[in-house]
């Protein structure tokens, strides 16, 4: 396995995890059908953006992954 990517897997796992325990508490914001969809080729550029949900993701890509739309550029406040 390429060391790039075994070193995301644990990133990757705790995004999701938080993403989906957050999910409960923000129902207006998940997207089913973003997550369905989405293809799950994400870079792995991590310049920070603040989800709908209220939490950090590394990138636009990693938060649609889970259902979440990109409400600004950098980390949540």
């Amino acid at each position: 396995m390429n060391t790039a990517l075994a070193k995301m897997i644990p990133i990757i796992a705790v995004v999701t995890i938080l993403a989906i325990y957050s999910c409960n508490k923000h129902d207006d914001c998940y997207n089913a059908q973003m997550a369905r969809n989405h293809s799950g080729g994400c870079t792995t550029d991590c310049p920070g953006i603040c989800g709908c949900d209220g939490n950090t993701y590394c990138n636009e890509c990693e938060a649609n992954r889970v259902g979440i739309s990109k409400v600004s550029d950098g980390p949540c406040r």
